[in-house]
C-alpha cells in the first residue's frame, strides 16, 4: 500500500501562513457624493468661471440636503480648486487652473503618517479654538441643538461643518478637508469640540480637536442672545 501524503511520524506539520486580512471598503460620505454631483451639473450646464451656484438655501431645498451638509460640500469643492465660497456672494466657479496646490505637494510628496498627523492637530486644534472665540449667538445654538439630538450614533459629521463655518476662516477650511480627506473632520472629538464652542472656551476646543481630552471650563448650555461673536 502506498503512504499516505503527510509528514513523516514524529514530525510537525508546518504552520500555515495567515491568510493576509481584506482591508476595508469605505464608503463615500454624504458630502462627497453632493460635491461628485455638482461636479457633474456645473459641467452638464456649461458653467463658465466667474459665475454663481444658487444661493445655499435654495441649492439645498433643491438638492434635497441639509445646509449643514451641502456647507461641507461646497468647502470640499473649494479644495478641489472648483468653487471659491465668498461671504456674501456665495460660491464662484473658478478658473480651471486654480487647482489646489496642497494636493498637489501632498501627492508629489506622497503620504507620511506622522506628519500628515502633526499638521492635521495644527489645522484642526485652530479651527476649533477659532470657533470658540467666532462663533456667534446663531451658530452657538446651532451646535447646541446638535449635542441636544446626540444619540446612539453619536453627533452627526455633519455639524462639523457648523464648527468650520463657525472659524469664518476659508484658509483654514480648505486645509482642514484636504488634511483629511474621506473623513468627517475631528473624528472621535466632535463632541468635545462642540460643547467647548458652545461653552465659548478655545482651550479646551483646541484640546479636543487634537485628541488630548478635557472638558471646557462652564458647562454647556443654550446660548444667549448677547453671547459675544463675530457673527450674529
Amino acid at each position: 500500500m502506498a503512504p499516505e501524503d503527510g509528514p513523516a511520524p514524529g514530525r510537525p506539520r508546518a504552520a500555515r501562513a495567515p491568510a493576509a486580512a481584506l482591508s476595508r471598503l469605505r464608503r463615500p460620505r454624504l458630502y462627497e457624493q453632493l460635491a461628485d454631483h455638482i461636479t457633474a451639473f456645473i459641467e452638464a450646464q456649461g458653467l463658465s468661471p466667474g459665475e454663481r451656484l444658487p444661493p445655499e438655501r435654495l441649492l439645498a431645498e433643491q438638492l434635497g440636503v441639509s445646509r449643514a451638509t451641502l456647507a461641507q460640500a461646497l468647502v470640499a469643492l473649494e479644495v478641489r480648486g472648483v468653487v471659491d465660497v465668498r461671504h456674501g456672494e456665495g460660491a464662484v466657479l473658478r478658473e480651471a487652473s486654480a487647482a489646489s496646490e496642497l494636493d498637489a505637494a501632498l501627492a508629489a510628496h506622497g503620504p507620511d503618517e506622522r506628519d500628515l498627523a502633526d499638521a492635521r492637530a495644527a489645522v484642526l486644534g485652530a479651527v476649533a479654538a477659532l470657533a470658540a472665540e467666532r462663533a456667534g449667538a446663531d451658530q452657538r445654538a446651532a451646535l447646541a441643538g446638535a449635542l441636544e439630538g446626540v444619540g446612539s450614533q453619536g453627533v452627526p459629521a455633519t455639524a462639523a461643518a457648523l464648527v468650520v463655518e463657525a472659524a469664518d476662516s476659508p484658509t483654514l477650511a480648505r486645509l482642514a478637508l484636504a488634511l483629511a480627506p474621506g473623513e468627517a473632520p475631528f473624528g472621535p472629538g466632535l463632541e468635545g469640540v462642540l460643547r467647548a464652542v458652545v461653552a465659548a472656551d478655545p482651550v479646551a476646543a483646541r484640546r479636543a480637536a487634537v485628541g488630548v481630552g478635557g472638558e471646557p471650563d462652564t458647562p454647556a448650555a443654550s446660548p444667549s442672545p448677547d453671547v459675544p461673536g463675530r457673527r450674529g
